[in-house]
């Protein structure tokens, strides 16, 4: 179901000028915020490359609909145009019932209607359908022909099934999470929590404008003087392996698996075995991830075996994710004995 906020609308623009990103900013009554928008996609052909200014002459009170309302809107754009023609009545309700009581014809007027929807994390599906609003759009920035605007509103189709995938499986995985959050959850309970974690994640991700430097940062040695001996064998199988590989890691094959996989290892024992020494973490999520670790070296060690058909170098680091595999799993066994 919708949410239809155009009555409680006070003013607002939306900014289509940098293309592939949506963003706007509106304020309703009873918000002390204006509503953020942060969008993926770009609006129909008379909106695309502009910014379009817009006020509500005769803002109404929908407190109800308000009060679910987030601040932040991170999601994809539907449809979005100000050139919608639509059937405006000239005559009021109560007219309306007389009319139609006397099977006369409705008088009306064609007009071009406000139409924004969006799907957002936050709220779902959005929508604004006004034709009373003062409008004020600026000069095209880029501009697309017909072809283009099917192009796009196939794009932004395609970008919202998958969007809608990924909020399906977040709530699929978020049904299997128990309720009861008075005990601390044992490894599989936590195993649960990070596939929502991860689902959510992934929205995110796909949310976010492409980042143009995929360099990796990774700590220099002296960061991790004196760290968990988990955390210091990963950081030197992941040095090596940046070191080996050099610009090849961007690469979309085994080269490109095995710097992922090296890299999420690392980050996973870097967060719970932290400088600090004993963190207070649940031995079930640490448990966990310490099993995602194992995982992703398994993923390091089948992307070295492709490898090794054409460089024996990769057998060496094909033994060194064996041996930080190995320390891992005794890790777990570990924490598997202090928890029973």
């Amino acid at each position: 179901m919708a949410l239809r906020i155009d009555q409680a609308i006070i003013s607002g623009w939306i900014d289509n000028t940098t293309p592939g990103v949506t963003r706007g900013g509106i304020e309703l009554l009873g918000m002390q915020r204006p509503l953020e928008l942060i969008l993926k996609g770009n609006c129909w052909r008379d909106l695309a490359g502009t910014r379009l200014d817009f006020v509500n002459p005769d803002p109404q009170p929908q407190e109800e609909v308000v009060e679910m309302l987030h601040g932040l809107h991170r999601g994809v754009v539907g449809d979005m145009t100000a050139s919608q023609k639509v059937k405006s009545l000239l005559i009021s309700q109560d007219e309306m019932i007389e009319y139609l009581e006397a099977k006369k014809e409705l008088p009306f007027e064609w007009k071009n209607s406000l139409n924004l929807e969006w799907f957002s994390l936050a709220n779902g599906r959005v929508v604004v359908e006004a034709t009373g609003f003062e409008l004020k759009l600026s000069c095209h920035q880029w501009e697309v022909d017909e072809s283009g605007d099917r192009l796009q509103r196939e794009k932004n189709a395609n970008a919202l099934d998958h969007f809608m995938q990924l909020i399906t499986h977040a709530n699929e995985a978020e049904s299997q999470v128990k309720d009861d959050f008075d005990q601390a959850a044992d490894e599989f309970e936590w195993e649960r929590r990070l596939r929502v974690r991860d689902t959510l994640e992934e929205a995110v991700d796909f949310l976010s404008p492409a980042d143009e430097d995929d360099s990796q940062d990774m700590l220099d040695q002296a960061g991790v003087q004196g760290r968990d001996s988990l955390v210091q064998r990963a950081h030197a199988l992941q040095m090596d392996v940046m070191l080996y590989l050099g610009n090849s890691f961007l690469d979309s094959g085994s080269r490109g698996e095995l710097a992922m996989s090296v890299r999420f290892v690392f980050e996973t024992l870097n967060e719970i075995c932290p400088e600090s020494g004993e963190a207070d973490l649940e031995v079930g999520y640490r448990i966990a991830m310490l099993k995602r670790s194992a995982d992703a070296s398994n993923i390091a060690v089948a992307a070295c075996n492709t490898l090794e058909m054409e460089d024996d170098g990769f057998k060496l680091i094909r033994t060194d994710v064996f041996q930080l595999r190995d320390m891992i799993l005794d890790r777990v066994q570990v924490l598997r004995g202090d928890e029973a």
